[in-house]
């Protein structure tokens, strides 16, 4: 069978709703005919990519981190360590964050509605012209609003003057991927994403039943037409698929909110350990190789200790189409001096991934 397309037979994405309709039965709200014959967008050309801008003198990607048990202020200080948001010009952008709202469960299962308030204010203190916060809930036939309400993240996004998109009702456009894509061929995004003029990821810490780990690089799962989504489940490569689901998209910055972490389960639900973790980045393969580490220094999901942390498939496969670094050779990790209780992180992250502390990078 040849790779998914974006244009897949209409005969084919019924039959994938009507399997997901078996599979999850008891849900009574399934708009088949508004979600997957949804019309996926004119063809343009792939988005494209951006270089990072948060690296050291030798070209290696940065990775900040800080403990703290106030959300705000390990957003902030993470960001900070990193080198500020003035490295990213947000002054007079559109910036559109993409934060993890698979459901209505709260943090971590979500991001915290207070890690997503630090960020939209950051943004506003250094003269962002619009923020945008958007998500589709998954499986895909939630109301992601809805969703948004019970956890808390769509007051926050309210009362701090952003605006809310639920990607599911924005317009669809369809990008070719990479030649090394091996699944798709290409996939439909939201315009919004398209057209951001500045890109922010705020994913949760936390592991994920099917793909391993849910963090920076699964983030984008959410940003992908349903159907697509759909397709993806029933591949049987989910890893590989979660990584060419990131491959369109070029985040700007990356702060992993770790206030507390699934440790084993997930997405929805899973066993849970106060973490009070904040990692910053302009790399996600970085980001999440060291997420990954903290994770499985817990000790709880024993798929995440079956490989080592940069052969992860979801890790192996991001670096296959070239979305970060390619081994710890290529990371410089930027610990919080005034942080005594990021020790223990910072040896996981040593031990698990190679990645050993330097020097702080600097603020503003």
């Amino acid at each position: 069978m040849g790779r998914w397309t974006s244009r897949a037979a209409a005969g084919t994405v019924v039959a994938l709703g009507a399997a997901a309709v078996t599979v999850f039965g008891r849900r009574q709200v399934f708009p088949t005919a508004e979600t997957f014959l949804a019309r996926t967008g004119e063809l343009l050309p792939a988005p494209l990519r951006k270089p990072n801008a948060y690296v050291d003198d030798a070209g290696r990607g940065l990775v900040a981190a800080t403990w703290s048990r106030d959300p705000g202020r390990g957003v902030r200080r993470a960001v900070e360590l990193l080198g500020g948001l003035a490295t990213i010009d947000v002054a007079d952008r559109r910036v559109v964050i993409k934060l993890n709202s698979n459901s209505g469960a709260p943090a971590p299962a979500s991001t915290s509605p207070e890690a997503l308030e630090a960020v939209i204010q950051l943004l506003q203190d250094h003269g962002a012209r619009e923020v945008i916060v958007g998500e589709m809930s998954g499986p895909p036939w939630h109301n992601t609003a809805q969703q948004m309400a019970r956890n808390g993240l769509l007051d926050v996004i309210e009362n701090n003057g952003a605006r809310f998109v639920d990607f599911r009702h924005d317009r669809w456009v369809t990008v070719p991927l990479h030649d090394r894509s091996r699944i798709f061929e290409t996939l439909s995004i939201p315009r919004t994403l398209y057209e951001a003029e500045r890109l922010i990821a705020v994913p949760a810490l936390k592991t994920h039943r099917l793909a391993g780990f849910s963090l920076s690089i699964k983030l984008w799962f959410g940003a992908v037409h349903p159907r697509q989504r759909i397709a993806a489940h029933v591949t049987r490569d989910l890893t590989r698929a979660v990584a060419e689901f990131a491959s369109p998209f070029w985040p700007d910055l990356v702060i992993l909110d770790g206030g507390q972490a699934m440790v084993d389960g997930g997405p929805v639900a899973g066993e849970v350990e106060p973490a009070h973790l904040y990692l910053a980045s302009g790399d996600r393969v970085a980001l999440d190789v060291c997420g990954v580490a903290v994770l499985a220094s817990f000790g709880r999901a024993e798929r995440l200790g079956v490989s080592p942390v940069w052969e992860q498939p979801q890790i192996r496969a991001a670096i296959e189409l070239g979305l970060g670094a390619v081994g710890p050779h290529r990371v410089t990790l930027v610990a919080d001096p005034d942080a005594p209780d990021l020790a223990g992180y910072l040896g996981s992250i040593g031990e698990r991934a190679g990645i050993v502390a330097g020097a702080p990078h600097g603020g503003g």
